[in-house]
């Protein structure tokens, strides 16, 4: 802000303008000299003093710096103390490979507290993919088990081929020739869970021995390669709501294929008149030869697929199955 226009005569006390000072004094004050007036009488501006703080109050906020700067290091302590007790330290790990054709598999792998513990492999059915399997999966955690969830080729996540650009996949436009390559992703899904990462770093701790758990179509296609694969690897095999007729494969060839040395489950509900024609056909001749390893396990009401897990005895009938498979070389 700029000087006032107007200041006080220090000789007569009149206001006048800052511009007519000259003039004031040539005629009221004509012995005098404006200048020097103006300067003797000048009021020196104070200085501004700070107060000084007190040598308590120093101290004080010292003392409080330090307690707060305690405060935050014993919280941030207590948070680490926290997250390593976190009761789901083995939260579910996203994961994807490559099966041996080029296909790029994604799954969802749910990992048991005990190392060497075995692994249970989730096939869904064709159309759906590896989400409708959370529930479920998280159970078979909760059992001790090792559990890998995957997207089928064509299925949610595994649209791509690494080896072929051009390729994507889409279960919808797949023919038989097509849908058969799922066989090859459960190979490799079980290359994966034993198999180590770019580092050299082994990507589970799970054990040798696995069990294959599938639905309709999926399932069928998946026990096709279980059956190829020794009994080391794949102990025993469940299918929900089996059909006859799965893209050209001969159902009772699978199971002549699977041997007699290890327990398998076909399951459905009464009313699914498919699947229960399917475990029928499949079954009694097995156990009209003497080969008891083959179970069939009928659910009342109508759910099919997926939804017959919503039955608590037929999912302790795939425990004891899984146990079996384990401890036993038939039923």
């Amino acid at each position: 802000m700029g000087q006032t226009s107007k200041l006080k005569c220090p000789d007569c006390s009149i206001m006048i303008e800052r511009k007519n000072i000259t003039k004031h004094y040539r005629k009221m004050h004509p012995d005098l000299d404006p200048k020097r007036r103006l300067k003797e009488t000048k009021v020196e501006r104070p200085r501004r003093v700070f107060k000084e703080l007190p040598k308590s109050a120093i101290v004080g906020m010292v003392i409080a710096l330090f307690v707060a700067i305690i405060l935050i290091v014993v919280a941030l302590f207590a948070l680490s103390l926290f997250q390593e007790d976190d009761p789901t330290p083995n939260a579910p790990r996203e994961v994807f490979y490559t099966s041996s054709d080029g296909a790029v598999i994604n799954g969802t792998f749910y990992s048991s507290a005990e190392i060497g513990a075995s692994t249970i492999y989730l096939v869904h059915d064709v159309g759906d993919d590896r989400t409708v399997w959370n529930d479920y999966a998280r159970e078979l955690q909760g059992e001790g088990y090792n559990v890998l969830a995957i997207d089928l080729r064509g299925h949610g996540e595994s649209l791509i081929n690494i080896r072929s650009p051009e390729i994507t996949y889409d279960w919808t436009t797949m023919d038989s020739t097509d849908m058969l390559g799922v066989e090859l992703d459960l190979q490799g899904a079980y290359r994966w869970v034993h198999g180590e990462d770019t580092e050299g770093n082994k990507n589970t701790d799970a054990g040798e021995m696995g069990s294959m758990i599938g639905v309709g179509r999926g399932g069928l296609l998946a026990f096709s390669q279980v059956a190829r694969m020794s009994r080391d690897m794949f102990m025993s095999a469940v299918i929900l709501s089996p059909l006859l007729d799965v893209y050209s494969l001969d159902v009772f060839q699978l199971c002549e294929n699977y041997g007699s040395v290890r327990p398998f489950m076909f399951a459905a509900s009464e009313d699914d008149s498919v699947a229960r024609l399917t475990y029928e056909r499949v079954l009694d001749p097995r156990l009209e030869d003497g080969e008891t390893n083959g179970v069939g396990v009928l659910v009342p009401g109508g759910n099919r697929g997926i939804l017959l897990l919503e039955v608590d005895e037929l999912k302790q009938r795939i425990l004891d199955i899984l146990e079996i498979g384990w401890v036993t070389n038939t039923i």
